[in-house]
């Protein structure tokens, strides 16, 4: 008797829960934001050291798109944009740890205004709250009570939630390494293969499993609510990870990001789509996906609806990057574009040598699991050739680098002086120079050391 009451009011529940998700005719929408994760980390990217199923079957289920850029690879820029719809500049997060112009709107305002809740679990690393007013969604297992109560305790009003993972942010500590063996791991051609580089990158990979364990629990709650039928989910991998020519550059890997959309209905399972794609743009595709006109908000960002719908496989011919260096490092301004197969790159400060402090200090080093550096740094004063190239490139940049990034992913082949790429050198150069003039970037000037903080 007790068993069968238990599933009588079970399948009460199940028929609210189904109900109402059927209540409300527009989408909801849950964004799952990884942290520091490299996007060919992942299988359905190509990587090969781990399986990542869940995020694979997500992809299956929808959309990947294979050229979504970020204007900046460090996580407050990130953020800014994706929340914003606008460039850092205009945003006011041109640099990262830094807070959003006052008076700025986000999807918060631009959702809320369309009868929304905007709800945020896990790690925000926006501000001001006046700018980014989400919902807290919190408690010890937010992927259980905390995300299933917001998700159903007002089923005729759509939710849009936002899960910010600390995966695979370093220090990578949370992650089973028990499973990976470094010695089988391939590393990429711009990391130095030393044994504390192996050991580090294993920690780096476990998160990234615990990352996709994460994405799987979470599309189950989905499931298990009634939700998932009528939900626009979409998972980010952020910008590259912490290791050198990912985070805190404009090179290719550290802008990109892997970019998936699941939308029963809408979005045609297993698509894969090469359009060009700026994080920018993601703010706006929510407005009108929610019913609202995306025009009206006068965003950087642009709508790619007709894309993830399938009425068009083309949305932007160029995509925008920018780095300001202070406060992780000393002043190093960079500005790039790219569009479907180079990659321009000016190096604003190029007199100097690129500095990085987690890298390159050693208590920094110490702290989030990056002593592989000091390690590929005495390799290259042993004399490894390979070790000293990339420690050359890393830290001395020429003015302009220009890369076919179709052909070179890895942006080892700087195309920049060959006479034979000169027209496309000139036309990003200009192109680039019109986006910084309606930006408003005075470029190298933006990026200088920070006052010194007041004695107390």
């Amino acid at each position: 008797m007790k068993y069968g009451l238990a599933a009588t009011v079970g399948t009460v529940a199940a028929g609210l829960v189904n109900g109402a998700a059927k209540k409300t005719s527009r989408p909801n929408i849950l964004f799952i934001l990884a942290d520091d994760v490299t996007y060919n980390t992942l299988s359905c990217y190509g990587g090969k050291n781990i399986k990542t199923p869940n995020i694979d079957a997500l992809a299956a289920e929808g959309m990947r798109f294979t050229r979504a850029y970020a204007a900046m690879s460090m996580c407050a820029p990130f953020r800014a944009e994706l929340y914003t719809g606008l460039y850092p500049v205009r945003n006011g997060v041109a640099r990262n740890h830094t807070v959003a112009k006052t008076g700025t709107k986000s999807v918060c305002h631009y959702l809320r205004d369309l009868n929304y809740r905007v709800g945020i679990a896990g790690k925000t690393h926006a501000s001001p709250k006046s700018v980014f007013p989400f919902d807290r969604v919190s408690g010890r297992d937010m992927i259980g009570e905390p995300m299933r109560r917001y998700m159903t305790q007002k089923p005729d009003q759509p939710f849009c939630l936002f899960f910010c993972s600390n995966n695979a942010h370093p220090p990578w500590r949370s992650g089973d390494v028990s499973k990976i063996d470094a010695a089988k791991v391939k590393l990429p051609p711009v990391i130095h293969d030393n044994p504390p580089t192996r050991k580090t990158f294993v920690g780096y990979l476990a998160e990234v499993v615990a990352l996709d364990d994460e994405v799987g629990r979470i599309l189950k709650l989905l499931k298990e609510t009634g939700q998932a039928d009528n939900t626009l989910v979409m998972f980010s991998s952020e910008q590259g990870w912490d290791f050198a020519f990912g985070k805190w550059t404009n090179w290719d890997i550290g802008l990109r990001s892997a970019l998936i959309a699941r939308w029963p209905g809408r979005v045609k399972p297993g698509a894969v789509c090469d359009a060009l794609i700026q994080i920018a743009d993601i703010t706006p595709t929510f407005i009108q996906a929610a019913g609202g006109e995306p025009a009206k908000a006068k965003l950087d960002g642009r709508s790619f609806m007709p894309v993830l719908t399938g009425k068009t496989k083309t949305h932007r011919k160029y995509v925008y990057g920018l780095h300001n260096n202070v406060p992780e490092g000393e002043p190093y301004p960079i500005r790039s574009l790219r569009d479907d197969e180079f990659h321009y790159i000016a190096n604003l400060n190029h007199t100097k040598p690129y500095h990085e402090k987690h890298l390159q200090n050693e208590r920094l080093a110490k702290r989030y699991d990056l002593q592989w550096w000091a390690a590929t740094t005495q390799a290259a004063a042993e004399g490894d050739k390979r070790a000293k190239m990339l420690m050359d490139k890393f830290h001395n940049r020429p003015a302009e680098e220009l890369y076919r990034v179709d052909k070179d992913p890895y942006e080892l082949n700087n195309l920049a002086a060959d006479p034979q790429y000169a027209e496309v050198k000139k036309r990003l150069k200009t192109e680039l120079a019109r986006w910084m003039a309606q930006q408003n970037d005075p470029g190298a000037a933006m990026d200088k050391p920070l006052p010194p903080k007041p004695k107390r």
